[in-house]
């Protein structure tokens, strides 16, 4: 069977996803899908931050039965001031730099309505046409099995690293200074982050770096060499291997796909 590709006409949901598979159009259900996955809240919001689109779970957790009833709110109607100032923080900031937050750790509603950390990336929606940034469309994923454990306890010093690296991802940030942003030892935050994401802080930078440089590949005309080195690599030869590897094709290979993918 011929590989799925992406199509030109629209669906009659814009949040569905029209593809050429097998010959023929086909329309994939994307927005009844983030319906159904258990613990994950989808949302998209506008520039100025009122609510387009979500799924049920947040809809239920805000209090609501129908995800209409979210439609052109903002997040502080729905949330108490701390949490609605952080998410429009982190909104302005995709908007205005126009590449995404992966994976932030942040506070969130749980099905109880107790507060719970969650993984949080956001990404900015833009214009077919011009590639103009219209709003934030996002996910948050629950991270905590049960409320008051031990995991949980671990998470406000992580999200402190962590917002130290999506600040200074463009710069070659050391294992030690994501330590001293958290408050913790190298030890302690290693051990913290191999049991939240599975991997050492010294990838997680890594990835940061990595999906920097595939934000500036495939919106920008950066030379590739000039974007190895923004993204605190040494030279193009290091870059071009560590991207590789990640990936799974070079930048350049990449920066050509995004093109098609995008047009």
């Amino acid at each position: 069977m011929p590989a799925a590709r992406r199509s030109s006409p629209s669906p009659d949901n814009p949040l569905d996803a029209v593809l050429l598979l097998d010959g023929r159009h086909t329309t994939i259900p994307v927005a009844r899908l983030f319906d159904d996955i258990p613990n994950v809240v989808f949302f998209v919001k506008d520039r100025a931050g009122r609510y387009v689109h979500v799924n049920r779970t947040l809809a239920t957790r805000c209090g609501c039965r129908d995800p209409l009833d979210l439609s052109g709110r903002i997040a502080s109607d729905l949330f108490p001031a701390t949490l609605a100032r952080h998410y429009r923080e982190q909104d302005e900031r995709v908007i205005r730099e126009g590449r995404p937050v992966i994976n932030s750790l942040d506070l969130h509603f749980y099905p109880d309505r107790r507060r719970g950390w969650c993984l949080t990336s956001k990404y900015p929606v833009r214009a077919r046409d011009n590639g103009d940034i219209l709003g934030v469309a996002g996910i948050s994923r629950d991270l905590e099995t049960s409320p008051g454990s031990q995991s949980s306890r671990d998470y406000p010093e992580v999200a402190r690293a962590l917002d130290y690296l999506h600040a200074h991802a463009g710069e070659p940030v050391s294992a030690e200074a994501l330590a001293r942003a958290s408050g913790l030892s190298p030890s302690q935050l290693t051990a913290r982050i191999r049991r939240i994401f599975g991997t050492t802080p010294q990838r997680l930078v890594l990835r940061a770096r990595i999906e920097h440089a595939m934000h500036l590949l495939a919106g920008t005309s950066e030379p590739i060499a000039d974007i190895a080195l923004t993204c605190g690599f040494c030279d193009q030869s290091a870059f071009t291997r560590h991207f590789t590897r990640t990936a799974g094709l070079p930048p350049g290979a990449f920066r050509s796909r995004s093109t098609l993918t995008s047009s």
